[in-house]
């Protein structure tokens, strides 16, 4: 047995049903979870990427995990297959999406890559990490979710959030 690390993964889908999609993520999340599970409101938020897309709810969680960087990252991605999730391309729609953004203290520059690279100019993985961990210390950068999420909000328009409540709009 592995030592026990906090994980943080980042959840998100566009496609209907999205709600459904999100409870099945974490229903995955939640057969690995070693205690301490923690979850972030889900938020809608405008499509990244090609145009055309539908908006994405999005949501992190967080837990203590007993197994490496890599076995977690199969899981991931394996969860992601079992739940309906089809290849369509970089940054376009999908049933679920599953990232590992941060695990312990981790860094690591292979694969996975953690933290994962793309938090730092993410906002909607930044608003509903920062809701449940405002205080993590980034092991890259040394700044804490908050600071990450100021300097993001610096640099750019605050993007729309909408608290989702409940099932499908």
């Amino acid at each position: 047995m592995d030592s026990l690390n906090r994980v943080y993964i980042a959840l998100g889908s566009n496609l209907p049903d999205r709600s459904a999609h999100l409870n099945a993520g974490r229903d995955m999340l939640r057969r690995i979870s070693a205690g301490g599970w923690v979850e972030s409101p889900i938020y809608e938020t405008p499509p990244v990427g090609p145009e055309g897309q539908g908006p994405y709810f999005n949501q992190v969680v967080s837990f203590w995990y007993d197994g490496d960087p890599t076995k977690l990252l199969y899981y991931l991605k394996g969860s992601e297959l079992v739940l309906g999730r089809k290849d369509r391309g970089h940054w376009n729609s999908r049933e679920v999406d599953l990232d590992l953004l941060f695990f312990g203290r981790e860094i690591c520059s292979g694969r996975p890559t953690i933290p994962h690279p793309q938090i730092y100019n993410r906002q909607f993985v930044l608003v509903p990490l920062c809701d449940i961990a405002p205080d993590w210390v980034d092991p890259k950068t040394n700044k804490t979710v908050k600071d990450l999420l100021t300097e993001l909000l610096s640099k750019e328009e605050k993007i729309p959030f909408r608290v989702i409540n409940g099932e499908e709009p």
